[in-house]
């Protein structure tokens, strides 16, 4: 069993107080999109920071924190 879940984001508004609003799960059906979390920008790449840019988070499952982005497609090593 993986240490992480990983969920696919799409960021729905931009920088405020260093922070950018994700919704989790979009376009999955679940929740229908509506699972919104704030992720810290220094955490975002910078080119995936503009609304509805598309990327995956990585959650700890032990911690209970969001510990790094992936960009669509790549594997965690």
């Amino acid at each position: 069993m993986s240490k992480y879940w990983r969920y696919p984001a799409r960021v729905l508004g931009c920088l405020r107080n260093g922070e950018i609003t994700v919704i989790l799960c979009a376009g999955l059906g679940l929740a229908d999109g509506r699972d919104r979390e704030t992720l810290p920008a220094q955490m975002i790449p910078i080119d995936l920071r503009m609304p509805n840019s598309k990327f995956d988070a990585l959650f700890d499952r032990a911690s209970g924190y969001f510990v790094k982005i992936l960009r669509k497609g790549r594997r965690l090593s």
